[in-house]
């Protein structure tokens, strides 16, 4: 992998290019976006205001849908070599006993053809996905910091602090939480009323600890509830909820953050990557779509992590996002086509949103802190499903629509590298094949 953290960096000022797609913002939203368009023919630019990958991890695992979009890109082998399949998730009382929980063999294969979660770094992941995005032709420009955005009837713009205009059909705004575009358009959250503080630390083992949960854990403490991850390789994640009158600055003390992580490892079992205190949103914006402006990952959606959804539900915003664009921008269709973005991607991440707030909710209750009555199928194995497609290009009332379709192994490889990366029409047999053949010979 190159390492490309100090390439690519910004061009000279006054630049004012016709491109087909802006993207504001350079983490993985922002990038997989750029990506995904190019690779259907877009003249891409991502602008990124960091000169480098941000070195400390944030998001820590991906399920089967997102390593779907990246094997549709042709990630799927340099994936693997960065990530760990994980063996499960459960939630557990103070003293580790199971309350309700899920395995998942090592060899495990969801129907979408992938196992159902694996963990990564994110800046490892972050610098596979750049070089990715640099080889299918998406001009990264890093240390480039956008000052406001000029939208226009045919066109948006980016005006950058030094005055460059980067000028492009659509932009998409994957500036994060903090959304400065999204700010800027007026753009509302819709607050589901889920936010707490927890002190997030993350280890790098330096030595194998026999006692450390291979699951991921929720572990259900009344005296403090407390999230455990086994990452990628050798990283481990603690997250730890504050109590009343704990400060940011108190808990992320190096000596304060070895005591509570004392009943798992200590000083000399891992080495301390990062100690930081996040305070924990149910939010969604009250659109995703401003005329040619189009926002994605945080700035459209922040969710408390409990599922691991949060990057999750990014990538899917990207995925829905660039084939329209590229249909749009090649003739194929109209631009109502780019209202559907924001008609089945916000519902949906709402949907995850919800779910991920009713599962802290859930570790509260199972600790015995609240009494709310949050159901059980919020948890880890409970049984509850994530949203489907609901609205948007959905047509018919078969159970199916609006959903997935599975992925078998047919004649040896995954149904997706048969079909290829863009539309397919599947039939049950020959004689429905070629009624379709005739139906669409003219097209």
């Amino acid at each position: 992998m190159t390492d490309q953290r100090a390439d690519h960096t910004a061009g000279s000022a006054g630049v004012d290019d016709d491109l087909d797609l802006v993207v504001v913002g350079g983490g993985p939203v922002g990038v997989v976006t750029a990506l995904l368009a190019a690779r259907r023919g877009l003249r891409c630019r991502v602008l990124e205001r960091s000169p480098v990958v941000y070195d400390l991890p944030r998001a820590i695992v991906i399920d089967d849908e997102i390593q779907r979009v990246f094997q549709n890109a042709g990630l799927a082998a340099g994936l693997r070599a960065i990530t760990t399949a994980l063996p499960g998730a459960e939630f557990v009382d103070a003293d580790g006993t199971r309350l309700i929980g899920i395995d998942l063999p090592d060899d495990a294969v969801w129907p979408l053809g992938h196992h159902p979660v694996v963990a990564h770094d994110q800046p490892e992941l972050e610098a596979f996905l750049r070089d990715a995005a640099i080889a299918a032709g998406v001009d990264l420009r890093l240390g480039v910091a956008v000052d406001h955005i000029d939208p226009g009837a045919d066109t948006v713009a980016a005006v950058t602090v030094d005055g460059s205009v980067h000028r492009g059909r659509w932009l998409v705004a994957a500036d994060g939480a903090s959304s400065p575009i999204r700010k800027q358009l007026g753009v509302a959250f819709v607050d589901q009323g889920f936010d707490q503080e927890w002190l997030v630390v993350d280890v790098v083992l330096d030595r194998d600890v026999a006692d450390l949960p291979r699951h991921v854990q929720q572990i259900c403490d009344p005296r403090r509830p407390v999230t455990f991850v086994p990452g990628h390789g050798r990283y481990r994640r603690w997250e730890l909820r504050l109590q009343a009158g704990e400060s940011a600055e108190a808990m992320t003390e190096p000596a304060t953050v070895w005591e509570l992580l004392e009943p798992w490892i200590t000083p000399a079992d891992a080495t301390l990557r990062r100690a930081v205190v996040y305070r924990f949103h149910a939010t969604v914006a009250a659109t995703m779509r401003v005329g040619r402006v189009l926002l994605a990952g945080d700035a459209a959606h922040q969710m408390p992590p409990f599922l691991g959804q949060g990057l999750c539900s990014g990538i899917r915003d990207a995925a829905n996002l660039a084939w329209k664009l590229a249909m749009v921008e090649a003739g194929l269709a109209g631009d109502e086509l780019i209202d559907t973005y924001d008609l089945e991607r916000r519902p949906h991440a709402a949907g995850v949103v919800a779910h991920a707030a009713d599962t802290g909710r859930l570790i509260d209750e199972l600790a015995g802190r609240t009494t709310a009555g949050t159901g059980v199928d919020a948890a880890y194995g409970g049984g509850r499903p994530f949203p489907h497609i609901e609205a948007g290009i959905v047509v018919g009332a078969h159970p199916l629509v609006g959903r997935q379709l599975p992925q078998p192994i047919v004649g040896g490889r995954p149904l997706d590298d048969l079909l290829g990366d863009g539309f397919a029409i599947v039939v049950a047999d020959e004689a429905a094949a070629s009624r379709v053949r005739e139906r669409w010979a003219p097209f």
